[in-house]
């Protein structure tokens, strides 16, 4: 799984929804990250044996914590060398990895290459980086065996379908499936087990902060809830959150009426506790919704169940 563009496209969204089919179908993945920022400099660390986190948020990084801790089943193990990553998840049981950010991690092959692309990116006139936000040219797009567009229901229908057609043009053997990041519930933070409808966050004003690669998606799920999103505070993409970083909050908070603020799960394995005097925290969980496609990808799915099924690694 990967993508062409700088910035988050939902891959471990979509890795999550992806290792939960495979869970259903009674297979035991593996899911293999590099762990951007961790703190551990043990070049394989096995975050996950399917039961919760082995090591802190620190050691293993953002996403790959959000995985372990959300995601009872599947493994998840952290390294630079993917395939020594995937060897160790071998050794420990795992059927079938999946690679969260592998696209452009040329040096082994793979049975699937799935390309993310977020509909809320204008891909017209795209320029490579760091002139703009492309991590190598669109014509490199035919490596992909199929693409998945993200956060369609936050473009106009105009730009969805632009994108379509791009992502055929140069792939034209991936077959193209739409999805969203549909809200599924809302915690508390720290209390997950205490989740409500995420419809309940109507009419609620909030403060969106996040540390996100796209934070405009999720003042758009937000505001697609019914929310009243009050202001936003978007922090840097994998930002390191501090204690410091609630006088931010406060000062952002100054002279409005927010009832809570909201934050992805991402950013919720990462938080301080907040101190006392500031709204409640109110962490919003999201799956993936193929809202086009479902046939392609039930075959995907089919078909990595099918090399797990064979011990090889896809």
């Amino acid at each position: 799984m990967g993508n062409l563009t700088l910035g988050g496209t939902g891959k471990t969204t979509a890795t999550r929804r992806l290792a939960r089919d495979l869970i259903g179908r009674g297979l035991r993945p593996g899911i293999v990250l590099r762990g951007h920022r961790r703190s551990s400099r043990d070049p394989c660390l096995l975050v996950s044996d399917g039961s919760g986190p082995q090591v802190t948020r620190e050691q293993a990084g953002d996403e790959a914590a959000m995985l372990a801790q959300g995601l009872r089943g599947a493994m998840v193990a952290v390294g630079k060398r993917r395939e020594r990553v995937i060897d160790l998840l071998a050794r420990r049981g795992a059927a079938v990895a999946l690679l969260d950010d592998g696209f452009q991690y040329f040096r082994m092959r793979r049975q699937v290459d799935l390309v993310l692309f977020d509909a809320t990116f204008d891909l017209d006139g795209a320029r490579l980086f760091p002139a703009g936000y492309l991590r190598e040219p669109l014509s490199h797009l035919h490596r992909a065996t199929h693409v998945l567009i993200t956060h369609t229901n936050l473009a106009p229908t105009s730009q969805v379908r632009r994108l379509a057609d791009l992502a055929r043009r140069h792939a034209p053997r991936a077959p193209v499936m739409l999805s969203r990041h549909a809200p599924a519930r809302v915690h508390r933070l720290g209390r997950p087990a205490d989740a409500e409808p995420a419809e309940s966050l109507a009419g609620r004003a909030v403060l969106a902060m996040s540390a996100v690669g796209n934070p405009s998606s999720f003042e758009g799920l937000l505001l697609e809830l019914g929310a009243r999103v009050e202001c936003a505070l978007p922090f840097e993409d994998h930002h390191a959150y501090r204690p410091a970083d609630w006088e931010r909050v406060g000062d952002a908070l100054r002279g409005r009426a927010v009832e809570l603020i909201a934050v992805t799960e991402k950013d919720a394995v990462k938080l301080p506790p907040p101190p006392e005097g500031l709204p409640p925290v109110a962490v919003v969980e999201v799956d993936l919704a193929i809202t086009q496609g479902h046939d392609v990808w039930e075959a995907l799915v089919a078909s990595v169940a099918d090399v797990g099924g064979r011990d090889a690694p896809a």
